[in-house]
Formats: C-alpha cells, sequence, structure tokens
C-alpha cells in the first residue's frame, strides 16, 4: 500500500483521499444510518436500458454506479416498478452513450416524485404484486445462470410490442417466466393507476392487455 497507492494519493486533489491515504475511501454518512435499521433496501442502476427496481439485502454495499432508496416496503417497490414512475423517471431523467440509454437522476426522478394517497387495502395490493415480481424475477435468475434482468425485460418488451420472438428468446421467454413477468407488471400498472385514481386508464389498460393477447392467440 505504501509503494503503489500512497504515491498516486499523493496527488489527489481530495484532500481526505490525500491525507487519509491508507484509507480504501469514505464512510457514506447520509446511506449508512439510513440502511442501519433495514434488513433490505430498494436499488436500481444508474443507467440502463430498462428501469428496474429489485430489494437488495442490507449486507450488500452498494458502488457508485447504484442508486439506493432506504426503503424496504413492497409497497413503495411496487409504486416505483409501475409504468407510472417509469414513465416519469425517463421523462424527467437523463440520457448517456451511444445507447442513449435513460440515466436515473435522485434529485429529479425520486424526489419530485409524487405518491399517491393510497388507502391501506391498496397499499396492501400493491405490496403483494411487488414481493411477487421481485421474488419470481430472483427466483429465475438464481435457476438460470446465464438469464440476465436486461434479457428477460428485453423480450417482455417484444411481446409487448407484438414482435416475433427469434429461438433464443424463446428459450429466454419460456426459462424466464416472461409470460408470469409480464401478467404480474400489469395488475401491477392497473393496481397503481387505482391508487391514483385514474381508474378510465386502468380499464383502458386492461382492454389494451386483453386485446393484445387476443391478437397473439390470433396470429399464433
Amino acid at each position: 500500500v505504501l509503494e503503489r497507492v500512497k504515491p498516486e494519493r499523493d496527488h489527489n486533489n481530495r484532500a481526505s483521499y490525500r491525507d487519509n491515504w491508507w484509507i480504501f475511501g469514505e464512510p457514506r454518512k447520509d446511506l449508512r444510518p439510513a440502511l442501519a435499521e433495514l434488513q433490505r433496501y430498494i436499488a436500481t442502476v444508474e443507467t440502463a436500458k430498462h428501469r428496474v427496481f429489485q430489494f437488495l439485502a442490507a449486507d450488500i454495499a452498494p458502488d457508485n454506479k447504484l442508486i439506493c432508496i432506504a426503503l424496504d416496503g413492497g409497497y413503495c417497490l411496487g409504486i416505483l416498478s409501475s409504468r407510472v414512475h417509469t414513465t416519469w423517471a425517463l421523462a424527467s431523467g437523463s440520457h448517456l452513450g451511444v445507447g442513449n440509454d435513460p440515466v436515473y437522476v435522485k434529485s429529479r426522478c425520486f424526489e419530485t416524485f409524487p405518491f399517491p394517497a393510497a388507502t391501506p387495502a391498496q397499499q396492501a395490493a400493491i405490496g403483494t404484486l411487488a414481493e411477487q415480481l421481485d421474488a419470481l424475477r430472483k427466483r429465475v435468475l438464481a435457476e438460470h445462470a446465464d438469464l440476465t434482468l436486461t434479457g428477460l425485460y428485453n423480450v417482455l418488451e417484444k411481446l409487448r410490442a407484438g414482435s416475433a420472438l427469434n429461438a433464443k428468446e424463446k428459450s429466454v421467454h419460456e426459462r424466464g417466466l416472461v409470460a408470469v413477468l409480464q401478467s404480474l407488471h400489469d395488475e401491477l400498472d392497473a393496481a397503481v393507476l387505482d391508487a391514483y385514481g385514474w381508474h378510465d386508464l386502468a380499464l383502458r389498460q386492461a382492454c389494451m392487455v386483453t386485446l393484445g393477447s387476443f391478437t397473439s392467440r390470433k396470429e399464433g
């Protein structure tokens, strides 16, 4: 450490890194206390093709590429995983790279986002669906080492667009239970819309889902 780390740290512009050259970094004074009483927290990758939120165990130390939210309830995960929030985040955030991937900007995407005034029953329904969604994704990824969240959601987006799947995507669809994933997301979206009082949008979404299912069966 003295030979390989200190010479580089001697030229670091950040005083805490330069003066405490033998320490890997700095304690996160806001994050660690916020997570101290939690068994899990919500996280999403800062820059990602698909905006996916999931629970991480509290003993997992996040790196700088993760956006961490010190909430452990299924209701909160459900709201953030809904199309209401992901659409908001896409419009409020920024974009990066050749693929123009969406960037989740905490100050604009989360801190200004208006959660609904949901009733206890609505919160419970949303929380249950979110727990099922999180558990399903974790289970299929644990069972199939070659599957990824990005791969699952690539197939899900093609299903929503009504596009044909190739052989590899059909394998992901089958082993990753993408049809179940889609169903849980649709139910979650409807429950969140209901919590906002947007019953007409929830009804319209249900009609679109039914029409899409009918069209897929007809084409098949």
